[in-house]
């Protein structure tokens, strides 16, 4: 595990405190990234870019508001951890929890602290709710939801093994042509 995952829920922490809110489209405003929707249908739901010093965010607004969310706290973690490698070239995405590498890892991990906050995940947990009920309490995608249970159980959090959902899609591509893209879970 590199140094800067086991960072990332303390400094995720910080910029909640620092800004006041959970919001990613609202902090990566307040942290001056231009947000600029792509004008045609995609299947590229976000890229992180920095061009002569400036920041942005390209995204997709074809998506339902779920997983544009998940887009913009994704980008906001490229945007804090990555920006000398969005510097050199893109950061983009066709698929969210495609994780190919460790900057994948790191954004999806940033995304999970940073929309899914642990104590009011735990009043639920012991209420016995399931990956797909959890997922949907919080409105992301389940995947998320396991990215930030798996954080919290290394974290020490009393965590056991929540029963998974019957059909097995939360591994389905999820691109901005899908026009079910709010039901994937």
């Amino acid at each position: 595990m590199s140094n800067q995952i086991s960072t990332i829920y303390d400094d995720v922490q910080n910029l909640i405190s620092l800004h006041g809110t959970r919001d990613p489209q609202i902090i990566l405003q307040e942290r001056n990234v231009m947000l600029i929707p792509f004008k045609e249908k995609t299947k590229l739901l976000g890229m992180y870019k920095v061009i002569l010093r400036n920041e942005f965010v390209f995204y997709n607004p074809y998506v339902d508001e779920r997983i544009l969310n998940m887009v913009f706290a994704h980008e906001l973690g490229h945007n804090v951890y990555h920006g000398n490698l969005a510097r050199k070239k893109e950061i983009f995405e066709y698929e969210l929890f495609n994780i190919t590498n460790s900057t994948e890892l790191e954004a999806n991990l940033f995304a999970a602290h940073l929309l899914i906050d642990e104590e009011e995940l735990m009043e639920h947990i012991l209420l016995g709710e399931d990956y797909e009920t959890l997922s949907k309490i919080f409105n992301v995608n389940i995947n998320l939801m396991i990215f930030k249970l798996n954080e919290m159980y290394r974290m020490g959090y009393p965590i056991n093994r929540l029963d998974l959902p019957n059909n097995n899609q939360f591994f389905t591509k999820i691109d901005g042509t899908d026009k079910g893209n709010e039901e994937i879970f």
